[in-house]
């Protein structure tokens, strides 16, 4: 029923794309850098109070350029998968298989980002919206609650954007 927004292959594919080559687990300072440290950094942004209400419109501006971006360039990394695989063909050179696997490792670090900038744009329209609650508890739990995830989804996608960024400068620098 929902095959056809079944986003589970482009997470499983970027987590194994943080893998080791040689035991192929995700290796332990992977998690840290984008799972724990971004939770680390929002913790602390909430507790010192930040808000980001006022920026809503700009980080959504933002990501949404961002991922447009991302889209074009999972187009040129789909022609770049291409050409490799040809090359395989060609001269079955091991350096050619080894190119190819990592830029099917860049298409799912990619697929996965766009994933990730969507998901930050909603939660940023949905902490943007004036919800009032008489309690003044739920308020600040739901303040709390809202900015902590779009924060942690901001930084989880610099990160992200900034190890594509690096991926792809050795995909082409290879060329």
């Amino acid at each position: 029923m929902f095959s056809r927004i079944n986003i589970n292959k482009i997470i499983i594919a970027h987590y194994k794309s943080l893998s080791n080559l040689n035991d192929r687990k995700i290796a332990i300072n992977d998690l840290i850098i984008f799972i724990l440290f971004p939770f680390l950094i929002a913790i602390v942004l909430i507790y010192y109070n930040i808000s980001i209400k006022s920026q809503v419109a700009n980080l959504i501006t933002a990501l949404s350029i961002l991922a447009g971006f991302l889209f074009n360039l999972l187009a040129i990394i789909h022609s770049s998968l291409g050409k490799i695989r040809d090359e395989i063909r060609q001269q079955n050179l091991e350096e050619n298989s080894l190119k190819y696997k990592f830029a099917n490792e860049i298409h799912a670090n990619i697929s996965y980002n766009i994933l990730i900038a969507i998901l930050t744009i909603v939660t940023l329209v949905v902490s943007g919206l004036n919800i009032e609650f008489n309690n003044k508890a739920l308020k600040y739990i739901s303040f709390c609650f809202l900015n902590s995830i779009c924060y942690f989804l901001l930084i989880h996608f610099l990160l992200t954007l900034v190890m594509i960024l690096n991926r792809v400068y050795i995909l082409l620098d290879k060329e």
